[in-house]
């Protein structure tokens, strides 16, 4: 049975599920929270919600709420929601790091549910503007319990998930920051070092940016995401990025050597490992 939802958070995830939700025939009722009142204004014009505002105090009425915003947000607004939200509401979020957001959620009173989730999915754009409704089609949504989830409260997430196209899938929380941070947040880190490594290049050489082919957009794209978004997934998740981001070093290390030393042989062999590990996961 379909349920009244709030989301919170109108951007690129919040809006594109409220549009995943209405182009799959979604008979509940969508409320939509957000700060920007042109978000407001564009979620009612599209009609993606059925109302909206910018006080969290509309999740009152939601039998599930949907946290779209940046992890230490999720964090505050959990806190708030402790007193908002009505007994047995279903509270999950879309945060990119969960052992912080799960502990804030083992923290809310008995009478609520909650549920960790994070859909992987997305892409450097942000804003409703960037929103469409096949944004979860075939992404894994990575699901995480809490001492505040149960049997009821799981499977309402699970067909959430599938209701847009995404594939469920339970990961606890630790397990879940340790994969991402080499799988999401370590592409991150280096296309941010690859940026501003050919930006400073640019400032004498200011030609290099017209000469970019397709092997730089692509490996650099993630870069130009939301920053805000990134500042919270990054220092809620420090201690694996920081691991991931030395693993990185030492294999940029082991290549800096070969190519010093015009290791032909020793150089081949790295690169083909590398060439054979990518093809072997990815088509």
């Amino acid at each position: 049975m379909d349920r009244s939802l709030c989301i919170v958070g109108l951007g690129l995830m919040g809006g594109s599920l409220a549009l995943a939700l209405r182009a799959r025939g979604y008979t509940g009722t969508i409320l939509g929270v957000s700060r920007s009142a042109d978000t407001l204004h564009q979620a009612r014009a599209r009609g993606l919600v059925d109302a909206a505002g910018h006080d969290l105090k509309l999740c009152a009425e939601a039998e599930l709420v949907v946290l779209c915003t940046p992890v230490r947000t999720v964090i505050a607004q959990l806190e708030q929601l402790a007193a908002i939200c009505k007994d047995g509401t279903v509270i999950t979020d879309m945060g990119s790091t969960k052992a912080a957001i799960v502990r804030a959620m083992d923290a809310l009173p008995a009478r609520l549910r909650a549920v960790g989730s994070h859909p992987m999915c997305g892409k450097e754009l942000s804003g409703l503007s960037a929103a469409e409704p096949g944004l979860y089609v075939g992404a894994a949504w990575l699901i995480t319990r809490t001492a505040r989830t149960d049997d009821e409260a799981l499977a309402t997430v699970r067909e959430l998930a599938h209701r847009v196209g995404a594939v469920p899938r339970e990961l606890d929380a630790a397990r879940h920051d340790a994969l991402l941070a080499f799988a999401s947040h370590l592409p991150y880190a280096v296309a941010v070092g690859l940026v501003t490594a050919m930006d400073q290049f640019s400032l004498s050489q200011p030609e290099v940016w017209g000469v970019t082919a397709g092997g730089f957009r692509d490996t650099s794209r993630v870069a130009a995401s939301d920053v805000s978004m990134w500042l919270d997934i990054l220092l809620t998740n420090a201690d694996a990025v920081l691991g991931a981001v030395r693993d990185f070093q030492f294999a940029l290390d082991q290549f800096t050597a070969l190519l010093e030393r015009r290791d032909e042989e020793g150089l081949r062999a790295f690169l083909a490992a590398a060439a054979s590990a990518r093809r072997a996961h990815f088509t």
